[in-house]
Order: structure tokens, then C-alpha cells, then sequence
């Protein structure tokens, strides 16, 4: 299992991204309100999060919100102190590779992006 570590610890939101490459590559994407205040967290629709995974010359092997469809409706989420949004994703047919995970939150305001580096066997 990959996991990644916070990225800036003065950031309001901090990422962090495991990836189990067992049986498929499972990802679980924490955001933690890394902040002291409550924070709102607004998203122009209901595309709450995305993972992309690129391959070693930084091409696109997989998405996870291809030929999804999101609501069209402005929505937020409200973090507490301390308070995290989860997702959890699979990727059930990767080829055996080297690949970045790139694990994104595109909220209006607080975006989120975060990397990791992952091998399927």
C-alpha cells in the first residue's frame, strides 16, 4: 500500500491519498480541515472529487469521472475543525506499470490537488 503524506501544513485542507494496488488499485482520498475554523467548502456541481492516473510519460490511462454525469447544482460542504471528506474509488483492470496518481478536489474555493506515485505488478 502507497500512502501519501500531508503536503503543506499551512494549507486549510490537507490531502492525503492511500492506494492499494491489490486485486485492482483501490484509492481512498482524505481531506482533512487542517484548520482551526469551520470552513465551506463550495463546488460549481456535484463532481465532489476526481482521481486521474497517468502513466510514466504523464499520458492518462484512467479517470475516474469518464462518462460519469454530475448534477448541474452549486453545492458545499461544511468541515469542522478536524473533520474530513472521504472518497473511495477502484480501478479494476490496470496493466501491470508505473503510474502517478493524481487525486484531485476542485472545489471554488479551497482546491486540492495531490500526487502519488504507485506500481501495479
Amino acid at each position: 500500500m502507497n500512502r501519501s503524506a500531508p503536503v503543506d501544513a499551512r494549507a486549510p485542507l490537507a490531502p492525503t491519498l492511500d492506494i492499494d494496488v491489490n486485486n485492482g488499485v483501490h484509492f481512498s482520498f482524505d481531506v482533512v480541515n487542517a484548520s482551526a475554523r469551520k470552513l465551506e467548502v463550495l463546488f460549481n456541481d456535484g463532481r465532489t472529487h476526481d482521481i486521474i492516473v497517468l502513466d510514466t510519460l504523464g499520458r492518462e490511462v484512467w479517470r475516474w469521472s469518464e462518462n460519469r454525469m454530475f448534477t448541474q447544482v452549486v453545492q458545499s460542504k461544511v468541515l469542522r475543525a478536524s473533520e474530513s471528506l472521504t472518497f473511495a474509488e477502484s480501478w479494476t483492470d490496470p496493466q501491470p506499470g508505473s503510474y502517478v496518481a493524481v487525486a484531485t478536489l476542485p472545489s471554488r474555493n479551497y482546491p486540492v490537488e495531490h500526487r502519488v506515485a504507485f506500481v501495479v505488478r
